[in-house]
Order: structure tokens, then sequence, then C-alpha cells
């Protein structure tokens, strides 16, 4: 059994490492996530590898049960200056509270949020295929609010440089990381993708 935990670890350090390198100017440019900024981006993972049951189940309720309003309202606390947020950050990867239940949704926003700050700032992150692997029959099939299942209804996805296969019908094939992130409806990564289904996924994202 895959150690997805582990996997989210990895690709939460692999992060870190990066934004140590990003000059704190760098930290308000925007994002494909409109309209968070990279340093957006950042508190939304923090908060997220410090989120439990129990105030998520608050939030929502105070909120009227309004997911938005808690991811955005949980993301407020863990704004601040560049190095505290990397320590923030760093110290939620190392010791996440984040519910079991949430480990997959944990792979995945590390992956493409991480991927989401990468590209706004004009890089590209490396990702096993085994974490690719892992994430990608769980975003092809889940409903809202990602809705990878409407989009990858009656396609085939295939990672290039890695092991992912997933599903039946017109292909869509790329680098693993863009065949997640198309799945996830961000167009842009279509332009590294080739095969007869990836204008219907583009026509879809």
């Amino acid at each position: 059994m895959a150690d997805v935990q582990a996997m989210t670890r990895a690709e939460g350090e692999a992060l870190v490492d990066y934004l140590k390198t990003v000059p704190a100017d760098a930290w308000d440019t925007q994002t494909v996530c409109d309209p968070w900024t990279v340093r957006h981006l950042v508190a939304h993972l923090t908060a997220l590898g410090n989120q439990t049951i129990p105030n998520f189940a608050r939030r929502m309720i105070t909120t009227g049960f309004n997911f938005q309003k808690v991811v955005e309202g949980d993301l407020q606390k863990y704004l601040g200056e560049r190095d505290e947020m990397i320590e923030a950050l760093a110290s939620s990867v190392a010791s996440p509270t984040t519910p079991g239940m949430l480990k997959h949704v944990a792979l995945g926003e590390f992956m493409c949020h991480g991927e989401d700050i990468r590209r706004a700032l004009g890089d590209r992150g490396e990702h096993p295929s085994a974490h690719v692997t892992e994430l990608g029959p769980q975003y092809a099939t889940t409903g809202k609010p990602l809705n990878g299942k409407v989009r990858t209804k009656g396609l085939s996805l295939r990672a290039t440089d890695g092991d992912f296969t997933w599903g039946e019908g017109p292909e869509v094939a790329g680098p693993g990381i863009d065949v997640i992130m198309a799945i996830t409806g961000r167009v842009a990564a279509l332009d590294t993708c080739e095969g007869e289904g990836v204008e219907t996924l583009r026509s879809r994202c």
C-alpha cells in the first residue's frame, strides 16, 4: 500500500526548498488561482497542514457551510512575511495534523499548488512517477469541486514520463504533472500534451 503521507511530505519538503530560493518581492506574484498570489497559496498549504476535524467542522458551521469561505478564512491566519511563512510551512509539513481521510487531498494540493507557485514564477517542479500514479485515478474520478470525473469522461490519460495510465477513449498524453493539472481544469497544462483527446479535455476546462 502506498504511503501517501510520505509522498505529501516529500512534495512539501521540495516546495519549502524551492521557496527558500524565491525573493520576498516575488511572493506577491499572481498565480492561476485568481485572486491568490504565491503568498496566498503558501498560506493555504500551511493551513491545510494544520487542519483538524474539529476546526473544520466549526468553521463550516460558522460560515454557513460555505467551503470557499472556510478556505479563505483559514489561510488568513498564516499570511505574513516571507521567512516566517517558510518556517510555518516547513513546520506543518514536518508535523501535519491533516486528517487521514484527506490524505489524497493533501497530496494533490501540494503537487498542483506547488506547480501553480513555480509556474507563476517561470519554473517547473519534478514529481516522482509514483506520486502521479497514486493521485491520477483519484483526480480522474472525483466530483465537485475538482470535477475530474466530468472532464475525463470517455478519455484515456497517459503520462509520457512515468507509469500513470487511466481510462479508455481518445488519448491525452503528456508529462504526468501536466496531465494531473489538466484534470483539475488548468488549461495551460495541456500545452505540453498531445493526442486526439486534448481538444476535448481543453473544451471541458
